[in-house]
């Protein structure tokens, strides 16, 4: 009986893993008004971190400070900058199956911020330059002996700077029953000789979402939103040549009612991806569909 048995397959694609990640953190910050219009703020973060595998084990314990300076304009109008230290722990892993270590470097923002009536409208235009090493980027290669799965490797001296706009009302601030919130962010990524980094990370996003409370209807809103991404790419490396996989630019509208049948008790129906646009979510590996038109009814009953 025992010749019977099948022999058990030990080919690399079958290799064992058993990864535990551990991460603590401590996070204390103030506020200081150093004079009537301008205020400092200081904090800090430390971070105890580290992966065990079943062949090696990785600790690391990194401190990371902020630092930002308000200046109120006056009461509805101010203007910051901000030092932000990064440590930014990552589940990619290189050709030799290890977890890369974790983004190390440095966030500036220099922004202008408003707030309106009581901060029910608030905006923000901030321009940044983030530096970074360790940054994850695919070899376009999967990782011997894995599933499939790409190896990354970690790029040094990554430069990401851009331009970001958020606009966020809430509670009626353009009027009583209608909302609107509103982002946009533009930026460039590149490493220390100009190549980009990441490219199949979207550069150039938009979103924007609104909802309407009918006035001869309070119980009844509508509402809907749109995420715009522009076009990202990603280069495979492969036996007979490097070839690159994209995803042009597209734009992603979902719509909702909800009705409040009593105070406690809600019902919504949503649709998202109106338009049934067909776009792959993953253009590093093998195409991942997102999902199609889809609608979905919840209740909801709040106590």
């Amino acid at each position: 009986m025992a010749n019977n048995f099948p022999q058990t397959d030990r080919s690399p694609q079958s290799l064992a893993q058993d990864d535990t990640t551990h991460m603590k953190s401590l996070y204390a910050a103030t506020r200081v008004t150093l004079a009537d219009p301008l205020h400092l703020i200081l904090g800090a973060r430390y971070t105890k971190w580290r992966v065990d595998t079943l062949t090696y084990s990785m600790e690391k314990n990194h401190t990371t400070p902020y630092a930002g300076l308000v200046f109120d304009i006056n009461d509805n109008w101010s203007t910051y900058a901000s030092y932000t230290s990064i440590f930014q722990p990552q589940n990619d892993r290189d050709s030799s199956g290890k977890y890369l270590a974790p983004i190390t470097g440095n966030n500036y923002e220099l922004g202008l911020k408003s707030d309106w009536m009581n901060s029910r409208l608030t905006t923000t235009l901030a321009i940044f330059r983030i530096e970074q090493d360790n940054v994850a980027q695919s070899t376009g290669t999967p990782i011997p002996g894995s599933n499939g799965e790409t190896a990354y490797k970690a790029v040094d001296g990554t430069v990401s700077k851009g331009v970001e706009l958020r606009y966020r009302e809430l509670n009626g601030a353009i009027t009583d029953n209608w909302q609107l919130t509103f982002g946009a962010t533009r930026y460039i990524a590149e490493d220390n000789e100009g190549n980009a980094v990441n490219p199949n990370l979207p550069r150039t996003t938009v979103k924007m979402f609104t909802s309407y409370r009918l006035p001869v209807m309070p119980e009844l809103t509508v509402g809907g939103g749109v995420n715009w991404q522009n076009r990202v790419y990603t280069d495979t490396v492969t036996p007979y040549g490097t070839f690159r996989a994209e995803q042009g630019s597209y734009a992603l509208v979902d719509l909702f009612t909800r009705y409040q049948v009593t105070k406690n008790f809600s019902l919504q129906g949503n649709v998202n991806n109106l338009f049934d646009k067909t776009y792959d979510t993953n253009v590093e590996g093998s195409i991942v569909y997102g999902a199609p038109r889809n609608l979905s009814i919840t209740g909801t009953y709040q106590f």
